[in-house]
């Protein structure tokens, strides 16, 4: 029998349950309700982005870029299996910053699913390759998912 690394299951591998740093400073945080919500979350991280002049990333349009795709990814799969609300939060923590995405199911974790191209369900997986760290844990209030993004361009 092939044995599998921790965390996976046959196809799948499930994000690993830990919380992010502590935070240093709450930027700003966005309530969604439905999924047309996703195009005034990703207009307003941008301008949260682009009015902090204290963000000294190396390249703070591709951070902005990066932190767009992956919002949009976590809060259209905390709507598509959760049910509404799901708030989405932007913190700074040591250096980094954090996208965290409140949904009320907290029984289900993100689950990559190894998919043939084109066959949809990879927003986790881009997820993955665009933030410096993942995780989730669940609270009694649901399950935040996160994704750290490094501000020194690392």
């Amino acid at each position: 029998m092939k044995r599998r690394p921790p965390g996976t299951i046959e196809g799948m591998t499930v994000w690993k349950v830990w919380r992010p740093p502590p935070v240093d400073e709450h930027i700003a945080a966005w309530t969604i309700d439905e999924p047309p919500g996703l195009q005034s979350l990703r207009a307003a991280l941008l301008r949260a982005v682009a009015d902090r002049a204290d963000f000294v990333a190396a390249d703070t349009e591709d951070l902005a870029e990066r932190l767009v795709i992956v919002a949009t990814e976590l809060a259209g799969n905390a709507l598509r299996h959760s049910r509404p609300p799901t708030v989405v939060a932007l913190l700074r923590s040591d250096g980094h910053l954090v996208l965290d995405v409140l949904d009320n199911d907290p029984r289900s974790a993100p689950t990559v699913e190894r998919r043939a191209p084109g066959a949809g369900g990879l927003g986790l997986q881009l997820t993955e390759r665009l933030a410096q760290e993942v995780g989730w844990y669940a609270t009694d209030g649901g399950k935040h998912v996160w994704a750290m993004f490094s501000l020194s361009g690392s």
